[in-house]
């Protein structure tokens, strides 16, 4: 059987508040199931349901009684003061760790666009949790993640790629104080590496650069390419160097 990824169970909306919830405790101090409760006013049910989810991010230990890490710290921080830059920078770093998020903003990259409701669909059938409501309403939620920093953008009830690099680009998470998180960090450039990511009929290199513009180049190299093949991708390159920018270029 194919492993099985965890999806959420909830609204965007209710995984934020548990977020803030877990986060409104010490990192490494494990928090009881009633604690959560009492301070959600959710149930034990919605909360545990989304557990998986928030232990396979990193966000919350694994075992009986969870306990926040540093990055939910942040991360619930950052939505209690509406930070929106800081809740794009976390959550960024975040998802670049998550190999099956990173799969599923490859697949719109493949496919240009999909219906909202053929998203989903496809992210509830590659996690391998089952076909439930809930499953649906959890992969709606990743979407809406993926919509908040901008490597997904929904436009007339379609998916389709955002025009944002999906990299850590505004800083290092580790430098976000707990408790006044800091809105100027100096922003750098981190050049996304190739993933690799399925598709139906082979597998691809997906390789990003971040233009001056502030707009995305994205390459797409099936796996199987040979050097020639690289070689031939190069020229083109160079070709284009030397018409647009009338570059004298080395052969």
């Amino acid at each position: 059987m194919s492993d099985v990824y965890k999806l959420p169970v909830s609204s965007y909306d209710e995984l934020i508040k548990i977020i803030k919830v877990y986060g409104s405790g010490k990192v490494g101090v494990p928090m009881s199931l009633d604690d959560l409760v009492k301070s959600s006013g959710m149930s034990k049910t919605i909360i545990s349901k989304n557990n998986g989810f928030l232990v396979q991010l990193g966000l919350i230990s694994e075992g009986n009684k969870k306990a926040p890490s540093d990055i939910c710290k942040k991360l619930a921080n950052a939505y209690s003061m509406n930070l929106q830059e800081q809740i794009v920078i976390i959550w960024r770093e975040i998802i670049n760790q998550d190999e099956f998020i990173t799969k599923m903003i490859s697949v719109i990259g493949i496919k240009g666009k999909l219906s909202k409701n053929e998203y989903i669909n496809h992210i509830v059938f590659s996690s391998n949790c089952g076909s439930g409501a809930g499953y649906k309403a959890g992969a709606a939620t990743i979407i809406e993640i993926l919509k908040t920093i901008n490597a997904v953008s929904e436009y007339d009830g379609n998916i389709m790629m955002g025009d944002t690099d999906t990299t850590t680009n505004n800083g290092n998470i580790s430098d976000v104080s707990n408790n006044q998180i800091d809105e100027n960090n100096n922003k750098t450039k981190i050049e996304t590496l190739p993933t690799p990511i399925e598709s139906v009929d082979t597998t691809f290199f997906v390789q990003q650069y971040t233009c001056e513009s502030g707009k995305i180049a994205k390459f797409i190299i099936p796996e199987d390419a040979t050097e020639d093949d690289l070689l031939g991708f190069r020229d083109i390159l160079s070709i284009t160097l030397k018409r647009k920018f009338k570059l004298k270029l080395d052969d």
